[in-house]
């Protein structure tokens, strides 16, 4: 069960337990929100059953809570997983009055965007805690922080989001696709994906291309996205008088894919959790300029994987995209390097077997660490 706005890392997450885990040992339900219309489509086609519901960022309505506690209750689930911080506040209630068996619990990312009422969420984690079986953080951070709020240790476990290395660029007609995003395929590009909201500060990324469009005035910025701030991204590129440098793309089915036309990927978030974007950009052989928020330094090693820098620095964000762009072996490097940590440190396969161990280990004792 998880809940966000549009398609973003916590459906890809989700899916990829989804298409990964053993269906010799476990018959999976999704329920998602009603209004993820591609993500509707694409997990009628794992084999899952799919319920979608109408959901709110928090407020469900009565008729949305009675429809998950029937299904909870007639279904008789061992184990319920929530994913999602807005769906974690009220899905792990319904689940134990329910009387789901084993409550698991996947945050994805332990901030919020409103500082005042941090204190209030902090304290609501804490007391469902008592009624969650696991809570499975995707980094090291995070875990750190969930345990100083005062979940005990044992309760608490890490295990990052990985994604499948194995990729084929040989079938990808970058000149083409290059053509089809109106790019031209001699120039460098620097690429972000992600939504166009307040968390993601895609003004940062706008603000940081017109720096280095005054050295660098034929690179090519590209955003691939929609969210509530499209149109003040919109505007704030044509008041710096890059729209012919800086191409807001909107939302990409294919953006997977696309992040291979890109020599440089950067993320310019507040907050994270541990973001997909960055090991898709690593599948790629991509470096990466991002900031250094929760589980980013995880992911990337500054200065060999690519760069970290500090939340809203973004000179520091130019003066290292402008670093990559001076050198093409550096750049190489850093990408082979993120690759091969990919690989090491963030494979699904990784992912899985600690994901299922989980799993067994609660179904044989909801206590077992």
């Amino acid at each position: 069960m998880y809940f966000e706005p549009q398609e973003s890392g916590q459906t890809t997450h989700v899916l990829s337990l989804v298409n990964g885990l053993n269906k010799d040992k476990y018959d999976i339900t999704i329920v998602l929100p009603a209004h993820l219309h591609r993500s509707l489509s694409t997990f009628s086609q794992t084999g899952a059953v799919i319920i979608p519901l109408p959901m709110r960022k928090i407020f469900w309505s009565p008729k949305s809570i009675q429809a998950l506690f029937r299904l909870i209750r007639r279904q008789k689930f061992d184990i319920a997983h929530v994913h999602s911080q807005e769906a974690g506040l009220l899905v792990r209630v319904i689940a134990r009055a329910a009387g789901a068996q084993v409550i698991i619990y996947t945050p994805q990312c332990t901030n919020i965007g409103h500082a005042r009422w941090y204190w209030l969420y902090r304290s609501i984690e804490k007391i469902l805690s008592f009624i969650t079986d696991k809570v499975i953080s995707v980094s090291a951070t995070d875990r750190r922080r969930i345990i100083r709020w005062g979940i005990p240790s044992s309760k608490v476990i890490t295990i990052k989001n990985g994604i499948d290395p194995k990729i084929n660029r040989e079938t990808l007609d970058i000149a083409r696709m290059k053509q089809d995003l109106d790019l031209d395929e001699k120039q460098p590009v620097v690429m972000q994906v992600g939504r166009l909201s307040y968390q993601k500060n895609p003004l940062a990324f706008v603000k940081g291309a017109s720096i280095v469009n005054r050295e660098y005035p034929d690179v090519q910025f590209v955003l691939i996205g929609n969210g509530p701030q499209m149109d003040e991204v919109e505007d704030y590129i044509q008041e710096l008088g890059i729209n012919e440098q800086v191409h807001c793309l909107g939302w990409q089915d294919n953006a997977f894919n696309l992040i291979a036309v890109a020599d440089i990927l950067t993320l310019t978030s507040r907050w994270e959790g541990l973001p997909y974007v960055l090991l898709e950009a690593m599948a790629w052989s991509c470096p990466v300029v991002t900031t250094a928020v929760n589980g980013c330094p995880e992911v990337v090693k500054h200065g060999v994987t690519g760069y970290l820098v500090p939340d809203e620095d973004i000179n520091t964000w130019a003066m290292y995209v402008k670093k990559l762009l001076e050198n093409d072996k550096k750049s190489e490097d850093m990408g082979r390097s993120g690759n091969s940590r990919l690989k090491e440190d963030f494979s699904l396969e990784k992912m899985l077997e600690q994901t299922e161990e989980i799993y067994d280990n609660l179904l044989i004792d909801p206590k077992k660490s």
